[in-house]
């Protein structure tokens, strides 16, 4: 996997459906694919004139909507250079004489800009071009941005965040993701619509958990165990927040935890 690419050189980009998805065998696009982090119009803007044409099936359409197709990459660079910090990556096949986008998706170290505490990454929305579809490209992206936050945070890893509306989406994320997965809420995006919001929690989030309290915070952590174990279903936000408020200094993963709760105001 060339997480990093160094596809630099001036290759054309195919700016539209280039194989018949009969083209690739079962569960061999995949194997095929590079990945870019380097932001090359190029390849990326067949990607988005794609999902400018598509309404409703991503947070990112409006925004390409609303601007003329030969603007679009403009629009996408502004979009990501105003929010959260992110790390965009482009999936491609490098093929004699073009370069095929295939899909594109981003990873983020933290869910807002005003966040301090790092630890709980999040997988931004994910588009695959259609011809793609049903070939395993979302599952090699999922599990390349899984081992993205590996690579970035490593034992600072407490958890990985993604929101969809989708439950092929979330299956995949459950099966991927290597720990425990809990429903957290959901999450009003506006335009957008209401998507479920999934937490991955890792053993290191699980291991501060589990180390002692002070006494006179016994019930504040009794509650944090129960969101940790159930998630959503066993305790709501409302609930859970007061309690990491009172547990923030004591260990990092409240203040992670509390952070990252207090940047999802539309979490429901």
């Amino acid at each position: 996997m060339d997480s990093d690419s160094a596809h630099t050189s001036a290759r054309r980009a195919a700016p539209g459906p280039s194989f018949p998805r009969t083209s690739w065998a079962p569960g061999t696009l995949a194997l095929q694919m590079n990945v870019t982090s380097e932001r090359r119009g190029a390849l990326l803007e067949p990607l988005l004139l794609t999902l400018r044409s598509e309404p409703g099936g991503h947070s990112w359409q409006p925004m390409l909507a609303a601007v003329p197709p030969n603007r679009v990459y403009e629009a996408f660079e502004r979009e990501l250079d105003t929010g959260r910090p992110s790390t965009v990556y482009t999936y491609f096949l490098a093929l004699p004489g073009a370069d095929i986008p295939v899909a594109v998706a981003a990873v983020s170290p933290r869910v807002a800009a005003s966040c301090s505490e790092d630890g709980i990454a999040v997988l931004g929305r994910a588009y695959v071009r259609p011809e793609f579809r049903g070939q395993s490209a979302y599952v090699y992206t999922l599990q390349h941005r899984f081992e993205v936050c590996r690579e970035r945070f490593g034992r600072r890893l407490l958890g990985v965040h993604i929101g969809t509306c989708s439950p092929r989406v979330e299956t995949s994320f459950r099966h991927g993701f290597e720990g425990r997965t809990l429903f957290i809420g959901n999450e009003d995006l506006g335009s957008a619509g209401v998507v479920r919001a999934l937490l991955g929690v890792t053993d290191a989030f699980d291991r501060q958990l589990a180390q002692d309290v002070p006494p006179s915070l016994a019930d504040a952590h009794r509650i944090v165990l129960e969101f940790a174990e159930r998630g959503a279903d066993a305790v709501s936000a409302p609930t859970l927040m007061p309690a990491l408020r009172k547990l923030a200094d004591v260990r990092a993963v409240y203040r992670t935890l509390h952070q990252f709760l207090a940047a999802l105001p539309r979490l429901r």
